[in-house]
C-alpha cells in the first residue's frame, strides 16, 4: 500500500493522457449557457477552477440532441457553430491550469427534462419531479441518438479537449436504458443487462470510430438508482463488467435518479447534511465492490469534504480518483490547499444545497458564501 500522504498528489494516467494528481472536479450543471453557447461567465468559471489545482476538470452536462435538453441554461454539443466557444474553455483551462486536463461531459436528458412538454426515453414511464409522461423511442430515434454522441465526441475533439465523459447515471437517458425500472423494451435495447447495455456498447464503439483509440472516452453511471426495481449493486456489477471489457478509460460511480429524492430522500444523489468523516463518500462502500470486477481507473464522488477521508480512500486502492462538486463552488481553490497543506484540510461547503436553488436561471454558486459576504459588509 503507498504511503498515506503521497497518492493525492501522485499523477496517473487515463487512457492515454496523464492527470497531474487525484484530484477531479466532477460535472456540475454550470446553468451560464444562452441557446446552448458558452459565455464569458461560463468561461470565467473555468478559469478560476483550472488555476485552483485540481488535476482533471469534468465539464456539466451537454446536450447531444435538442430533444435531450433537460433547461435553456445548459450546455450544448449538438452543432458545429458551438465550437469556437467550446475552444475558448478547453484552451483557457489548458492555459491557466498548469497541466490541469479538461474532459466534456455528454449527455442526453431524456424523460429527465423541465422544457420539453413530451421527451423522449427508452420507455413511457411518468416522470413524477417534471410532471412529464415521456413517449418511446423508436428504434431510428435511438439510432440517431447513437449518433449524436459520437458527433458530439467529434466536436469536443475539435474544440481541444482532453477527453469525454458519457454520462449514463443520476436518471438521464443512457442512464434510463441501463435501469430495469424505466427501460420496459422487448427489442434489442431492452430486456437483460446484455440488452439494456447495448446502446453503451453501440455509443461507445461509434465514438472510437470517429475520434480514434487514443481519445479517452469515459463514462459516469449510477451503482444504485436507490428505486425499487432499479439498478442496485448486484446489477451494477453485471454492468462493469461489460463495461470493463469495452475498455473505457475511466468510470465513474454516483447514484440516484430525479424521482429518488421524493420516494428515498436520504439517498439522492448530492445528500445533505455532510458534517462528519464518517458522512463522507457515501458511495465508497460500492467504490470498493466495484474495484473488485474492474481494473479501469474508478474515480469516487459523493460527500468527499476532507483530505484525510481522500487519501485514505486512495491510498486503500478503493479509487483511483476522488471527486468533488460542492466544494469546489464554494471554494474552488482548495485543491491547491490541500496539496500543499494550506490551511483548514476540511472543505467550508456545509452541503446545505443552496447552491442549486434557481442555477438554471441565475447560474452555479456558493450562496451561504454570498450570504456571508454580505453580512460582513454591512
Amino acid at each position: 500500500m503507498p504511503a498515506i500522504e503521497s497518492v493525492i498528489g501522485e499523477p496517473k494516467e487515463i487512457g492515454e493522457i496523464v492527470v497531474k494528481n487525484r484530484l477531479v472536479r466532477s460535472a456540475t450543471f454550470e446553468g451560464m449557457a444562452k441557446d446552448g453557447y458558452v459565455t464569458d461567465e461560463f468561461i470565467k468559471l473555468y478559469k478560476t477552477l483550472a488555476e485552483g489545482g485540481v488535476g482533471l476538470i469534468i465539464t456539466g452536462y451537454a446536450y447531444v440532441q435538442r430533444s435531450g435538453q433537460s433547461y435553456l441554461s445548459m450546455t450544448g454539443i449538438d452543432r458545429d457553430d458551438l465550437i469556437p466557444g467550446l475552444k475558448t474553455v478547453a484552451a483557457t483551462v489548458h492555459e491557466h491550469g498548469d497541466g490541469c486536463k479538461i474532459v466534456m461531459q455528454l449527455a442526453h436528458c431524456g424523460r429527465q427534462s423541465h422544457i420539453l412538454e413530451t421527451p423522449v426515453a427508452p420507455s413511457a414511464v411518468f416522470e413524477p419531479v417534471a410532471n412529464k409522461m415521456p413517449r418511446e423511442m423508436t428504434p431510428k430515434e435511438i439510432e440517431e441518438t447513437i449518433k449524436a454522441f459520437a458527433e458530439g465526441a467529434v466536436r469536443a475533439k475539435k474544440a481541444g479537449f482532453d477527453a469525454v465523459q458519457i454520462h449514463a447515471a443520476h436518471g438521464y437517458l443512457l442512464n434510463q436504458f441501463l435501469s430495469p425500472y424505466t427501460n420496459k423494451r422487448t427489442d434489442e435495447y431492452g430486456g437483460n443487462t446484455e440488452k439494456r447495455v447495448k446502446i453503451i456498447e453501440d455509443i461507445f464503439n461509434r465514438t472510437v470510430e470517429k475520434v480514434g483509440k487514443n481519445f479517452p472516452v469515459l463514462m459516469k453511471m449510477n451503482v444504485d438508482d436507490f428505486l425499487e426495481g432499479g439498478i442496485n449493486l448486484k446489477e451494477s456489477k453485471r454492468i462493469v463488467e461489460r463495461l470493463s471489457n469495452m475498455r473505457f478509460a475511466a468510470i465513474e460511480i454516483s447514484g440516484g435518479m430525479w424521482e429518488t429524492r421524493i420516494k428515498n430522500k436520504d439517498l439522492i444523489t448530492i445528500r445533505t447534511g455532510i458534517r462528519s468523516s464518517e458522512k463522507e463518500a457515501y458511495f465508497l462502500p460500492y467504490s470498493k465492490e466495484i474495484r473488485k470486477m474492474t481494473d479501469t481507473p474508478l474515480i469516487l464522488v459523493g460527500g468527499i469534504r476532507s483530505i484525510d477521508v481522500a487519501k485514505k480512500i486512495l491510498a486503500e486502492g478503493s479509487a483511483d480518483f476522488v471527486s468533488l462538486c460542492r466544494p469546489l463552488i464554494r471554494q474552488p481553490d482548495l485543491p491547491k490547499k490541500w496539496l500543499k497543506g494550506i490551511g483548514e484540510l476540511t472543505a467550508d461547503c456545509i452541503s446545505c444545497n443552496a447552491c442549486l436553488d434557481n442555477v438554471a436561471k441565475v447560474g452555479v454558486r456558493c450562496i451561504q458564501k454570498e450570504r456571508t459576504e454580505q453580512k460582513t459588509a454591512s
